[in-house]
């Protein structure tokens, strides 16, 4: 049992060493990290230019703050003109809906009117040709096409 102790406390030696060493080089990262933005940050409160540049900045932000409030202020006046004209071109276009319906329905009963107008005559004249044809072949002894019998009447 004394051996597994001891490789035990080695392992749990070196895990503990090497996390002290990982958490140090951690900490001295961010330590230099710390400097540098410290310096930077001195820098620019120091600078003029820096100071000028900020303040610019901060007039641009101003200024567009004001800009979109007016344009938001726009636009909610100009909601109810919006509405208006939707609602008054939504009934106009119903409107013109109803009266192109109401044209289309008479012209297809127009169509549908005439149409049958030229198929009944057309339908007379065509049995009655048909008719016509049909006893000129029986008088002129021609043989009907229809007929099964090959030998000719008499």
């Amino acid at each position: 049992m004394k051996p597994q102790l001891v490789i035990f406390l080695a392992f749990s030696s070196a895990t503990l060493l090497f996390n002290a060493i990982v958490i140090w080089y951690a900490y001295k990262a961010f330590t230099n990290v710390t400097y540098k933005v410290t310096d930077t940050l001195r820098e620019l409160q120091a600078s003029e230019s820096s100071k000028v540049w900020l303040s610019a900045l901060e007039a641009a932000s101003i200024q567009a703050v004001s800009l979109t409030e007016k344009a938001k202020n726009q636009l909610a006046n100009f909601d109810p003109v919006l509405a208006r004209a939707q609602s008054k071109y939504e009934f106009r276009l119903a409107q013109i809906d109803v009266q192109m319906d109401k044209g289309l329905t008479k012209l297809r009963d127009k169509t549908e009117s005439l149409q049958g107008s030229l198929e009944r005559p057309a339908n007379k004249l065509g049995a009655t040709l048909s008719g016509v044809f049909e006893v000129m072949r029986v008088f002129s002894g021609e043989q009907n096409v229809d007929d099964a019998n090959p030998t000719p009447k008499k």
